[in-house]
């Protein structure tokens, strides 16, 4: 095995770290500052030397990612590095993610069915050559016809 492959249990310098995950320095170097990533063994040259274990940590850092957790959420659920995961804590995470998402499809449906209500309705307006007042559209009040008032004043 080569020296540079993690799974030949050698230390990674962090520019080997950064090809094996396809991660930046720069976010290794953040995940290390803000206790996502081990605190890296310093080599006699000043270098970083990882753990090949840190392949895993930042797979599971970036996946959590993927999925929607803030960096503050990996870091609650992950735990401290070099510790066991917690089984417990990572399925509440999840479950507590899950129930965000939820809650936003739950949002954007109804931010959906609003949008596409305006939008029949404006242009059920416009094809009657007629625009629908800004004040109903800020009061929510998006009805097809004017108010009896308005179409009285659009009769003379």
């Amino acid at each position: 095995m080569n020296a540079n492959n993690p799974a030949s249990g050698a230390p990674l310098r962090i520019g080997e770290l950064a090809a094996a995950t396809g991660v930046s320095t720069s976010a290794l170097r953040f995940y290390e500052k803000h206790g996502l990533l081990g605190k890296a063994a310093r080599a006699g040259n000043g270098y970083r030397q990882y753990p090949p274990e840190a392949v895993e940590r930042v797979g599971l850092i970036r996946l959590a990612q993927r999925l929607g957790f803030s960096l503050e959420q990996v870091h609650s659920i992950l735990g401290r590095p070099g510790e066991p995961l917690d089984h417990e804590q990572i399925l509440a995470g999840l479950q507590a993610r899950l129930g965000e998402i939820e809650q936003m499809q739950a949002t954007l449906a109804a931010q959906h069915s609003g949008l596409t209500c305006m939008l029949g309705k404006l242009q059920a307006q416009w094809q009657l050559s007629s625009c629908l007042p800004l004040a109903r559209l800020l009061d929510g009040e998006t009805a097809a016809e004017p108010p009896t008032a308005q179409r009285k004043a659009n009769a003379r």
